[in-house]
């Protein structure tokens, strides 16, 4: 898609996986970074990532943004990545998500039109790293940057936000496996799981 960046975020600490990069992290005999590059790639002219975790990886067509603050909020990271995007609206995703939908990312950047901010709704949860940005949203969280507030919901309230219904993200995921993230070796586990049984059905 022209007009639409991507940005990847990988500045987490990993606390929970002992500082394990999770970039690097193999699931399914791919990498998590490149599981990520694969679904996002095809929409997008522009792929930024942005965090630490990302050492001296050679990424072809990838864009390197620098933590500002090493190990900061995500909001942090998605406010650096949209600084340096060059497009009005930005696709955000986070790197430990191996089990991202082209097409569901697809449909969210299309609803994108006449919002700051398209974000799925799941049960009672925004995710806000799975989300489409809009360049118009930049004052306001630079503004709730400068006032110590990092919970990215918390400046949802002053930009146009469109919630995208778990009825319409299931139509595309039936399984919702595009907002399953690894943040333990449980999920690690689970996620290897999932990816050997997808490579035996032939997904």
């Amino acid at each position: 898609m022209q007009n639409c960046s991507a940005i990847v975020l990988a500045g987490g600490r990993a606390s929970r996986l002992g500082g394990a990069n999770k970039a690097l992290l193999e699931i399914g005999g791919v990498r998590l970074v490149d599981r990520v590059l694969a679904a996002i790639r095809p929409l997008v002219d522009q792929i930024l990532m942005v965090g630490h975790l990302l050492g001296d990886l050679k990424l072809p067509g990838v864009e390197i943004v620098p933590d500002r603050q090493p190990g900061g909020s995500a909001l942090l990271g998605i406010y650096s990545g949209m600084l340096a995007a060059r497009n009005p609206v930005s696709l955000v995703v986070a790197c430990d998500m191996p089990f991202l939908s082209t097409p569901l990312l697809q449909r969210i950047a299309t609803l994108s039109e006449g919002y700051d901010i398209t974000v799925p709704r799941v049960g009672a949860h925004l995710e806000a790293l799975h989300a489409a940005y809009r360049r118009d949203c930049l004052p306001v969280m630079e503004e709730a940057l400068q006032a110590g507030r990092h919970k990215i919901i918390d400046f949802y309230p002053r930009v146009r936000v469109q919630e995208v219904a778990e009825m319409e993200l299931r139509a595309l995921d039936p399984e919702l496996r595009s907002f399953f993230n690894i943040n333990t070796p449980t999920d690690l586990q689970r996620a290897r799981q999932l990816a050997s049984s997808e490579m035996l059905s032939g997904a």
